[in-house]
């Protein structure tokens, strides 16, 4: 699956941080070709690798699996609920609903059942607020 928010997410970090793709790569103990491959074609990896790199550029675990697709571990509902807001404010919103939507059938049903929660909490705010 590709992204280009997420891509474009990942270098912006780790430019912030100074550092090179090989560094990245070296601090997240992936290999720099995946660092490429994400910033140039969006590319997702795996759970755990996308955790790494959370670890490796200091940024909210949480915030960069969202931002990879991917059911944040442990995220508060309400939390959630205003991550969602904010993407929605983003021109690509609807494009990147659908690419999540494709990769929610990818999970395991685990995973699956996590993001089937959160998005009933969403829309269960959302009715809330229209009455």
């Amino acid at each position: 699956m590709r992204n280009q928010s997420w891509a474009n997410y990942i270098k912006e970090k780790r430019k912030l941080k100074h550092l090179t793709r090989r560094k990245l790569a070296e601090l997240a103990k992936i290999d720099p070709s995946y660092v490429t491959l994400i910033e140039r074609d969006g590319y997702i990896p795996r759970k755990d690798k996308v955790q790494d790199i959370a670890r490796a550029l200091e940024v909210d675990a949480n915030q960069i699996l969202l931002m990879a697709g991917y059911a944040p571990d442990g995220i508060p509902p309400m939390e959630f609920l205003q991550k969602m807001e904010n993407m929605k404010l983003e021109e690509s919103f609807e494009e990147e609903m659908l690419m999540v939507l494709k990769q929610i059938s990818t999970l395991h049903p685990k995973e699956q059942k996590k993001v089937a929660q959160m998005i009933t909490a969403y829309v269960n705010v959302i009715k809330e607020k229209a009455h």
